[in-house]
């Protein structure tokens, strides 16, 4: 199975090692998500596009680079894809254009954590991205099972760039909103620890789930985090087992522009 992982940004500066246009060396390659299943992965981005999803405008730029990619991979034997931002930039109209899974990060974590948990937060690095996932979730008629969206911008104090720094913005945020609502899922505004970290200015991310959730239980909170990059390649790769694919109804075949 050929799963591939389209990143909405530019590529990135430096070239890894010779091979198709627009295919690099990944971070996510390494995620344990990735290495455990028996899948190959390809990781790619953008020739042109945003350095970062932080609004509409900046997911309409990247939207027909995408779509591109996502008509190149299924040309290239991908069985999935997977948009690897939370801004699940262009995912209905990736859709349309092929006839294999195409999962968004956050339509995906916001559907997967109801079997979880009855009421959950989504997380943010930027206070001007909460709007998104407010919408997000009432287009999908979720509204009621979201307790909020925070930024750590928002918590006590000021969150500056370092990983200690982060850790207690984080710390405060949640508990804050423990009190406030009871909620006990939290999913993060964007893909991962590391991502979240790399936003802030931080580089420094590896074990921040776990000082994280050690740092809550010594103040009695206990909670659950979604990452939805993990849960989308989990769910890009049952949903292509399964031999599922968009339904033409919900997702007309466009012209090929492409």
């Amino acid at each position: 199975m050929k799963i591939t992982v389209i990143a909405p940004i530019k590529r990135p500066p430096v070239r890894a090692q010779a091979g198709e246009s627009g295919v690099f060396r990944s971070k996510y390659a390494d995620k344990p998500c990735c290495k455990s299943l028996p899948a190959q992965f390809e990781f790619v981005y953008l020739d042109e596009g945003p350095e970062l999803v932080r609004n509409a405008y900046d997911s309409a730029y990247a939207a027909p680079g995408v779509i591109r990619r996502a008509v190149e991979a299924q040309a290239g034997g991908a069985d999935a894809i997977v948009i690897n931002c939370t801004a699940d930039t262009a995912l209905r109209a990736c859709r349309e254009a092929v006839s294999i899974p195409v999962i968004g990060p956050m339509e995906c974590s916001l559907l997967y954590a109801l079997q979880f948990v009855d009421r959950y937060s989504v997380l943010t690095f930027d206070r001007e991205l909460n709007g998104r996932f407010r919408r997000l979730a009432g287009e999908l008629g979720l509204g009621a099972r979201l307790a909020c969206v925070r930024s750590v911008q928002e918590a006590p104090g000021s969150c500056g760039k370092g990983r200690t720094e982060i850790l207690e913005a984080l710390t405060g945020l949640i508990r804050d909103i423990h009190r406030e609502t009871g909620c006990d899922g939290y999913i993060l505004g964007c893909t991962d620890f590391e991502g979240f970290c790399y936003a802030l200015g931080c580089f420094d991310s590896d074990g921040m789930e776990r000082e994280l959730l050690a740092a809550l239980g010594t103040l009695g909170i206990d909670v659950v985090f979604f990452k939805p990059f993990e849960i989308a390649v989990y769910q890009a790769y049952f949903s292509a087992q399964l031999g599922l694919r968009p339904g033409r109804g919900s997702y007309p075949p466009p012209p090929a522009y492409f």
